[in-house]
């Protein structure tokens, strides 16, 4: 799941994704009520991409909004 999640991100680069869209798009479900399936992903994700998974420089949190994979400058 997590290559289809960074896939997903990759593909819309430089965009903030919703988790609904990206619950649908990576695990092809609606369901996003009191899951932290999506969050647990990020945070794997994160430490194998991030050199600070604690201060991500690519794969971004955008509050109250969803998740961005950021084009390095």
């Amino acid at each position: 799941m997590e290559c289809r999640l960074l896939a997903v991100l990759m593909r819309n680069a430089g965009e903030v994704l919703s988790r609904k869209y990206l619950m649908q798009e990576v695990w092809r479900t609606n369901f996003i009520d009191d899951t932290r399936t999506l969050e647990v992903h990020v945070c794997w994700l994160r430490k194998k991409i991030e050199e600070d998974p604690r201060r991500p420089r690519y794969l971004r949190t955008v509050r109250g909004k969803g998740y961005q994979f950021a084009i390095a400058n």
